[in-house]
């Protein structure tokens, strides 16, 4: 995932304007970005637990959104943040929280989820 958010503005800006939906793990804010890449940040905050927990969940989202970059719509700045349930869950968990928050966000090309790792 090259594209990503790193600017503190970026963030704001997505909190201040994005639409929001939270799931049972996630929570995601998306705002069209007016290019055709997305650009993404991660964000789990101290509720999550220790430095290595929060690390984990981190590179548990990272890679459901990299295993299901090719479903996501183009053109959006997108902030995934990890709530603190989500601490200790498989990845099977947090991908299909995930995908559950996106596709209420309308950021999902087609309405199957067969393509899910299993």
């Amino acid at each position: 995932m090259k594209n990503t958010l790193q600017k503190k503005r970026d963030f704001y800006r997505l909190y201040r304007r994005g639409k929001e939906y939270a799931g049972g793990y996630t929570v995601v804010y998306a705002k069209k970005n007016g290019s055709s890449k997305n650009r993404i940040g991660v964000i789990a905050g101290k509720a999550v637990g220790n430095a290595v927990m929060r690390n984990r969940s981190k590179r548990l989202i990272r890679e459901a959104l990299r295993l299901n970059c090719a479903r996501i719509k183009s053109g959006y700045d997108m902030v995934v943040i990890a709530r603190g349930r989500s601490a200790g869950q498989d990845f099977h968990k947090i991908q299909r929280d995930l995908l559950f928050v996106l596709k209420k966000l309308e950021l999902l090309n087609d309405e199957k989820t067969t393509n899910m790792v299993d």
